[in-house]
């Protein structure tokens, strides 16, 4: 890429691939630095646009990426990744009714996206409305059967209506499609310990947290289970991990 500036220095594409190695090494500033560039060489770069918005959202400066993603908009409202990615900003922020409007002009835009019905159903499913979250995953799945992450949002919206056979199903599926799927393992821990199988729920947490040691989420359930079992050691120490674990994540957060 460095050989690529030399010989054209002042080609905005070259800056704007630049940028995008630099956000995948995780030099978030110099990728933001590298964006600018190319948009200083081409204020209509739409892509340089939208990447820099992406930055911003990595780094949790949301409503900065929201100006991106509505600045594309206001441009070319045709170009489906902002309204998504503006749909996955709000998201992040809990504003899921505004996420959905955007998810839903993706999809008039192109509905043939997995990822998009995928994202609408996870906001439906934060708002409670399982059953519209179960009709946006069964499009994502239409659309990519082998979608590990539909089906373990299928399944965990399934958990919370209590279809629990039909959600660890879909959870099974998820596994099977990748077996590292430690949220799989541990919303599977959920559907068991709801029907009080909390030696079983036990052993599901148990493997989500050997494949991710500092997912919180499996350490306080564990406790849920381990306290229903009357194992009040155990427990307290599985809700001391997820508490520890909670803390760090939030010390190490980016401010808006």
């Amino acid at each position: 890429m460095t050989l690529a500036l030399e010989i054209d220095a002042d080609a905005p594409e070259i800056w704007n691939s630049r940028g995008l190695s630099l956000c995948r090494l995780g030099r978030n500033s110099d990728a933001i630095d590298s964006f600018d560039k190319a948009l200083e060489l081409d204020p209509g770069y739409i892509d340089a646009w939208n990447n820099k918005g992406v930055v911003l959202y990595k780094i949790a400066r949301y409503l900065e990426a929201i100006s991106y993603f509505d600045k594309i908009i206001s441009m070319m409202p045709a170009y489906a990744k902002a309204w998504y990615n503006k749909g996955v900003v709000l998201g992040k922020m809990g504003k899921y009714l505004q996420a959905i409007e955007n998810y839903d002009k993706t999809i008039e835009i192109n509905a043939q996206r997995p990822k998009v019905w995928n994202n609408k159903g996870a906001a439906l499913g934060n708002l409670g409305r399982y059953d519209e979250a179960i009709q946006c995953f069964d499009r994502a799945i239409e659309l990519e059967p082998k979608n590990a992450e539909a089906w373990n949002n299928r399944g965990a919206a399934l958990g919370k209506l209590g279809r629990y056979r039909e959600s660890m199903d879909c959870l099974d599926h998820a596994i099977d499609i990748d077996p590292e799927y430690f949220e799989a393992w541990c919303n599977k821990g959920e559907a068991l310990r709801r029907q009080d199988k909390y030696e079983e729920a036990i052993r599901h947490y148990d493997k989500a947290i050997e494949i991710h040691p500092r997912y919180s989420k499996a350490w306080s359930s564990k406790g849920l289970a381990l306290k229903a079992l009357g194992r009040e050691a155990e427990c307290v120490a599985a809700f001391a991990q997820a508490e520890a674990l909670i803390s760090k994540s939030e010390s190490r957060s980016y401010g808006s």
